[in-house]
């Protein structure tokens, strides 16, 4: 059978209190001009889905697309993973999977040729909650960075009660660097500390070399970019 999907109402972005649902069917275009989004953890998503490509191409690309394709390296699918987002499955059955299942390689979720990816949400976290997304490109333009790192950071007082740190464009699929993120839970975020777990980054990593760079400079890079991710999700 065919199903037109944009008539199925999958093209919602809605933030309602703590938790955040976007359809499957919500376009890239959608979630950067999300005035909801915009105001959510500094413009999180609306950063990290209008670097990808062109506005033309925002358009009409959408996260059921993104999933069904296994284009892993989108910037926005690494924001969504540091959110702990989870996937609802519509077919024969429904399923609700979490989004890092669709990148396991032991157990990896898939979407069959009669599912779609209905519904993205997510539990933001509430207080003092600070986001920085970070990316290397080789130009501004250009829509799959060499790699990208998102931060997301729970604040009590200058005391760190959760992080969450994700990696993604230069990697096979985005990843979780929960590592760090428990080295840098209830502790006071210092310099010194921020230092110690940004130089931890690469060893946790397998890059991959490619046109963009290799595999040796993406692992150079990630540091850097999680002790910016960090400082900047700490200032906001």
């Amino acid at each position: 059978c065919l199903v037109d999907i944009p008539a199925i109402d999958l093209n919602y972005v809605k933030v309602e209190g703590r938790k955040l649902s976007i359809g499957g069917a919500a376009t890239f275009q959608q979630i950067v001009v999300s005035k909801e989004l915009n105001s959510t953890l500094n413009g999180l998503l609306p950063k990290a889905a209008q670097a990808y490509s062109t506005r033309i191409q925002r358009n009409t690309t959408t996260l059921q697309d993104v999933l069904f394709g296994y284009a892993t390296f989108f910037d926005l699918l690494t924001a969504l993973l540091a959110l702990d987002t989870q996937v609802t499955v519509n077919g024969k059955q429904k399923r609700v999977v979490p989004l890092a299942s669709f990148f396991s390689k032991e157990k990896r979720a898939v979407l069959g040729n009669t599912e779609i990816a209905a519904d993205f949400s997510a539990k933001l976290p509430s207080g003092d909650v600070g986001a920085s997304l970070q990316r290397v490109a080789l130009t501004d333009g250009d829509a799959v960075a060499i790699l990208n790192v998102v931060a997301v950071l729970k604040m009590t007082g200058k005391k760190c009660s959760e992080a969450r740190i994700a990696v993604g464009g230069g990697l096979p699929a985005p990843m979780r660097l929960t590592a760090l993120e428990q080295e840098l839970a209830d502790k006071p975020l210092d310099a010194a500390l921020v230092e110690s777990v940004s130089a931890k980054a690469a060893d946790l990593i397998q890059p991959v070399s490619d046109v963009r760079g290799s595999a040796q400079y993406r692992k150079q890079i990630c540091g850097v970019l999680v002790r910016r991710a960090l400082a900047e999700a700490y200032r906001n």
